[in-house]
């Protein structure tokens, strides 16, 4: 996942984003980083906020996110929320 999002970054993937948003994976930890790590590895240089698992991706419940469409995501310690908007 590190090297990933490494390639990802350095092919500016990332440039003009606001905020990052990763999945939840059962994928299992690394021998030398765990998953977050790996993910904050490559992405805490960005210099936005990277909320972790997020309930979208490849594991249950598989939360829809519209590609292209712009949102607005609220998160605190007790509550998350993703609005999309399409235009």
């Amino acid at each position: 996942m590190c090297r990933h999002l490494h390639g990802m970054r350095l092919a500016g993937f990332f440039d003009g984003a606001a905020a990052v948003l990763v999945g939840r994976t059962s994928a299992p930890d690394g021998a030398t980083l765990t998953q977050h790590e790996a993910v904050m590895d490559a992405l805490d240089v960005l210099g936005v906020p990277v909320v972790a698992d997020v309930e979208c991706g490849h594991v249950a419940p598989h939360l829809p996110l519209v590609n292209g469409a712009l949102a607005r995501v609220e998160h605190s310690a007790t509550t998350s929320a993703i609005t999309q908007t399409l235009s």
